[in-house]
């Protein structure tokens, strides 16, 4: 059984334990975040939307956090230990850690492995739909235990002891840490959570804290966290949203001192701190429904395409190393360090193009336009590139400019011959990046092929390198058969109010961690 400590004073706490989060502090180092919704759900095992998962990013902490340098340092455990045949990890807690309640707000709640285990077993819960269940399912007998066939003790996380626990996977998951430092994975007190009774995580009063910050506020108005002054480290976050300022860019609502760091898209210069990243890159599309269904035809027309496409000035654009941008990760995987730049083989574009037209049952292509949505930027290369055609094959195309809804309409019911478009990694995700091209993803350029959906489909029943390599066999499927032509990775950027350093930031996690951050 748990036993809980004693009540102790906030003032003895913040001197006894590192971890405890006490007094309410001024907020003299604050930092604001401007989110689409107020978070309305901090029970850390469902959290799924953006503003929710980043509160309970800084609200809680579990065994392990990510440091500044991008290495997996003890949150609430001492150490860990992994066996030789990374099936099993046993992590040893820190001793007397407690949550704090709202308004930093000591609690009887002690901190230890059974919480754990109870957040777990709570997470392979059907009745809970906990999205987190997917990213732990090498855990033993962890499928089983979710479809009801199982009990929870069946499933592979033990405490043998108040401050000793133990996984056990099923097979090793080389990203197992990482995964422990998501919301799903934090600490869950059952006694707290009964008491609930049913609101667990949705009020101040029925959420503990077992992280840097506590809540000091919840309202229609935002959450604001708060955590006892140290330095130079933050001690308020504020997670609102932009009533007030709307029509101003990143650069300015930073200036204006109305938030302290923004996402960015266009190429303005700034003095501001920045952090780049991407996850759309612009491609030709040819659709596999019209007279380019010819691969060969494809293959030709993308060749010279390559070489003629410029990189478009008034953007954050760079020439695209494949379809997939940089940035994206699998399973904590850099997915582009992983697998390498995947370009198709030089080909005999006019060779190509001959041995096409040969085959195909027309030459009327009076109908084919280079569609383009207007006001983006790319304009201009899709004129370049359209007369790279005309003076390589004699094809006498129409650039075709049209409104960005028209061009969503357009692209999705497939009423296109080529189209210079924006392909998106939805959640930065390269699976569903990939998944576009397939009957069921999509059918952005009407392709179908077997092998493609056979890979994909497999590339989801396995992890890390595996799954990359897979996926990248998807890809180089789609640049080989000139399906899609990868050209432009546009890029967007992270402005930081300058004196702000060592924020942990990823818009794909997404993660706004500021357990490490500073405001000088």
């Amino acid at each position: 059984m748990k036993h809980s400590l004693k009540r102790f004073s906030a003032v003895a706490l913040t001197i006894v334990f590192v971890f405890a989060l006490t007094g309410c502090g001024s907020g003299s180092n604050s930092f604001t975040w401007f989110v689409d919704s107020i978070p309305a759900n901090l029970d850390p095992q469902v959290a799924s939307a953006s503003a929710d998962v980043i509160a309970c990013e800084n609200l809680y902490s579990g065994l392990v956090r990510k440091n500044p340098s991008g290495e997996y340092e003890p949150a609430l455990c001492e150490r860990w230990e992994k066996s030789a045949d990374g099936r099993t990890y046993t992590f040893y807690l820190k001793d007397g850690l407690t949550y704090t309640a709202a308004k930093g707000n000591a609690t009887d709640y002690t901190i230890t492995a059974e919480d754990f285990v109870f957040a777990f077993r709570r997470m392979f819960r059907a009745a809970t739909n906990s999205p987190y269940a997917v990213e732990f399912a090498a855990i033993e007998n962890s499928a089983a235990v979710l479809a009801g066939q199982m009990p929870e003790s069946a499933l592979g996380v033990s405490a043998s002891g108040p401050l000793t626990l133990v996984f056990h996977l099923s097979s090793s998951d080389d990203n197992f840490l990482e995964k422990l430092t998501l919301p799903g994975a934090m600490p869950c007190d059952e006694e707290f959570f009964n008491s609930t009774r049913g609101t667990y995580g949705l009020s101040a009063s029925s959420t503990l804290s077992s992280g840097s910050f506590y809540i000091y506020n919840w309202t229609a108005s935002g959450l604001f966290l708060r955590r006892a002054s140290s330095g130079n480290l933050i001690d308020n976050l504020r997670l609102v949203q932009n009533t007030s300022s709307a029509g101003q860019s990143a650069a300015e609502l930073i200036a204006n001192e109305k938030c302290s760091a923004a996402p960015d898209d266009t190429g303005t210069p700034t003095s501001l701190t920045t952090l780049s990243y991407s996850d759309t890159t612009w491609s030709l599309l040819f659709n596999c429904n019209s007279v380019f269904a010819s691969t060969e035809l494809r293959q030709a027309l993308a060749s010279v395409a390559r070489d003629a496409a410029e990189v478009p000035d008034g953007g954050l654009y760079t020439a695209a190393n494949g379809l997939v941008p940089d940035a994206l990760t699998i399973d904590g995987m850099n997915y582009r360090d992983t697998v390498g730049e995947i370009t198709p083989a030089a080909v005999d574009a006019r060779a190509l193009y001959m041995a096409a037209r040969q085959e195909l049952t027309t030459s009327d292509f009076s109908k084919v336009s280079l569609m383009v949505p207007a006001g983006s930027s790319m304009t201009s290369a899709a004129e370049e590139i359209n007369g790279a055609w005309q003076k390589e094959f004699s094809l006498f195309f129409s650039v075709e400019e049209v409104d960005e809804e028209t061009f969503n309409t357009r692209l999705a019911s497939g009423d296109y011959t080529i189209a210079l478009a924006p392909v998106s990694a939805e959640g930065g995700s390269v699976y569903n990046m990939l998944n576009q091209f397939t009957a069921t993803g999509g059918s952005l350029t009407g392709y179908a092929n077997s092998l493609y959906a056979t890979r994909l489909q497999a590339s989801t029943q396995t992890t890390g390198a595996s799954r990359c390599r897979l996926l990248a066999d998807c890809e180089r499927q789609l640049l080989d058969d000139a399906v899609v032509v990868p050209l432009f990775a546009q890029q967007k950027r992270l402005l930081i109010a300058n004196g702000i350093q060592n924020l942990i930031f990823d818009p794909f996690g997404p993660v706004l961690d500021l357990t490490y951050t500073t405001k000088e």
